[in-house]
């Protein structure tokens, strides 16, 4: 896209999501200084960060931006159900900072948790693939399209209590890339219990890749009154 049309883009874009006049963490649209949050989301932003945290599981290593709830949940809703896709940029930085804190783990490829082609085109977005190119951009890594793919259009798992959740997924995963040998970063939106993760992980592990270390914008506990 030349010069001319991308600045066309982005006001066209501005006339439908003014960077500073609806925030996206609570949505209210009173005007603020600063794009994208309200003064007070980005002060209950601030109080939420976590950063990394001992692996678990499938992962070598784990990190998370912010606890879901509040600010963050708002921003995961604004991108994923809303479509608001530039919001993508702002949250993978966030997420490459969090990543500090486990750094250096050697990735070599960035891997987006998949979305079922029909939830795709039910939502024409692929939130978690935008976050994946926003963390991969930034950390000048490759990302590897198509290494894993949701076979099955699985419920919603913010429907599911934890124990539904871990069954949804069994079998949902499958690995369609090469990633033997290779150090994995795999990029989400949130994460609760881990199911849709821990699948993603096994498939890769299974593959043959050397290390999986997984990057989400927010982790989300039983006890958030807000999860996606």
């Amino acid at each position: 896209m030349n010069g001319g049309l991308k600045r066309l883009a982005d006001g066209l874009l501005e006339l439908v999501y003014p960077l500073r006049a609806e925030c996206m963490g609570c949505g209210t649209r009173a005007g603020f200084p600063r794009p994208w949050l309200c003064e007070d989301c980005r002060q209950r932003l601030a109080e939420r960060w976590v950063g990394a945290l001992p692996p678990e599981g499938p992962f070598d290593g784990a990190a998370y931006a912010y606890r879901y709830g509040g600010p963050a949940g708002g921003m995961v809703r604004s991108l994923k159900y809303r479509g608001v896709a530039r919001l993508s940029t702002v949250m993978g930085r966030a997420m490459v900072k969090a990543l500090e804190g486990i750094q250096p783990i050697g990735a070599d490829g960035v891997v987006s948790v998949p979305m079922h082609k029909k939830r795709l085109a039910e939502r024409g977005i692929d939130h978690a693939g935008l976050l994946a190119r926003a963390v991969a951009g930034q950390l000048a890594l490759p990302v590897l399209d198509g290494a894993l793919e949701r076979t099955r259009n699985t419920p919603q798992q913010a429907r599911l209590e934890p124990a539904q959740r871990r069954r949804n997924m069994d079998g949902a995963i499958a690995l369609r890339g090469d990633v033997a040998g290779r150090r994995i970063l795999l990029v989400d939106d949130v994460r609760t219990t881990g199911a849709t993760a821990n699948a993603c992980a096994t498939a890769l592990r299974e593959g043959g890749a050397a290390a999986v270390y997984l990057l989400c914008f927010a982790i989300a506990g039983e006890k958030d009154d807000d999860r996606q």
